[in-house]
């Protein structure tokens, strides 16, 4: 089975993560219209509104009388047939209240029940990989826009969406190095779907609920936090300006790979990884695609065991279902507070467990 963003069979997912980090290094769109967002913008004018895309693409939504000026896409909005090649897409789409506009989804385990559903009943169709989408189910769907994961797919893939007249919009989310940037990509779909004020709404709501928690542990003593993703024996770690290093900031943490200049994964020594896990407090496994315990962890890297978050039982490993519930920033901060600090911060884990 083939997998999509956070579901891909583990040959791929070492050389895909590898691609995007060296990407994440190369110069992309920024915008100054956001709060925290760089990876897209927005301007209203009256009648419609202006969007540039992770590409740079200008994306015209109107909603009536289509504009006389140039662009290179004018979409009718609100949409009603939605397309996405991104399981995260489908968390900030369900936030805003709009699974029903959703008509296809990439091919993955869905832990939507909702979507599961649907593609049962055949209300939602399964459009394939986002690395070989089903042309022809995608056209026969009529779709008003179809969501794509910006860096993540192939060159070809693009050009036959340009090609067949496929209505596409790049969305790196999944790039932004801010949590919060990442949340306010809720108001980004919001545009599209007509459902700009609740999307604003959720925003401003998550964000109080961060600042809460930030607050919270803000003075405590900070938790030595290990990210680290093992496979095959190969062990990469997100970068400390990465988005996994900014949210053990947030939740009272200190990053021990801090100092790795990067915002994507960097392949590290297993010495390397032991040498910074006998000082942690915390080691957390990363999840792309199959499930991890302390058994796989301990044999790929032997000594591990007797670091200090191992001998103290302090590790934990990300749920599967993660990487499709991207916009709830504010959970997944949640959760991890009350990995760093479970004596102030008490709280059900729903986004992380933890490994015996």
């Amino acid at each position: 089975m083939k997998w999509t963003i956070g579901e891909l069979n583990l040959r791929k997912i070492v050389i895909l993560i590898v691609l995007a980090s060296i990407i994440l290094g190369c110069s992309a769109y920024h915008v100054k219209s956001t709060e925290y967002a760089k990876l897209f913008s927005v301007r209203n004018h009256s009648g419609y509104v202006i969007l540039r895309d992770t590409s740079g693409r200008k994306i015209v939504l109107f909603n009536s009388k289509k504009p006389d000026i140039k662009a290179d896409l004018f979409i009718k909005v609100p949409v009603r047939r939605v397309v996405v090649l991104s399981t995260g897409i489908v968390s900030y789409i369900e936030a805003l209240n709009s699974t029903d506009s959703i008509v296809g989804v990439p091919h993955c385990k869905w832990y939507y029940r909702n979507i599961e559903e649907y593609l049962k009943k055949g209300k939602i169709k399964d459009v394939g990989t986002v690395e070989n989408p089903n042309y022809e189910e995608i056209l026969a769907l009529k779709p008003d826009v179809v969501f794509i994961p910006a860096k993540f797919i192939s060159g070809s893939v693009v050009r036959k969406f340009k090609s067949l007249g496929i209505p596409y919009v790049s969305c790196g989310y999944w790039l932004e190095e801010n949590p919060i940037g990442k949340l306010e990509w809720i108001k980004f779909f919001g545009y599209f779907l007509g459902k700009e004020r609740l999307a604003t709404e959720y925003f401003n709501s998550a964000e109080k609920r961060i600042m809460r928690i930030e607050e919270k542990v803000r003075g405590l003593n900070k938790t030595k936090v290990v990210y680290a993703l093992i496979l095959n024996g190969r062990i990469l770690v997100p970068g400390g300006k990465s988005y996994h290093a900014k949210l053990v900031e947030m939740a009272g943490g200190s990053y021990v790979f801090s100092d790795i200049n990067s915002a994507g994964y960097v392949t590290i020594s297993k010495e390397e990884l032991l040498a910074k896990a006998s000082n942690a407090d915390v080691f957390i496994a990363v999840y792309m695609g199959t499930p991890v315990s302390i058994k796989e962890i301990t044999e790929q890297v032997p000594g591990i065991a007797n670091t200090k978050p191992f001998r103290e039982r302090r590790v934990y490993a990300m749920q599967p279902w993660i990487w499709q519930h991207s916009c709830e920033v504010d959970r997944i901060l949640e959760d991890l507070t009350a990995i760093l600090h479970p004596a102030v911060y008490s709280h059900k884990l729903v986004m992380f467990r933890r490994l015996n």
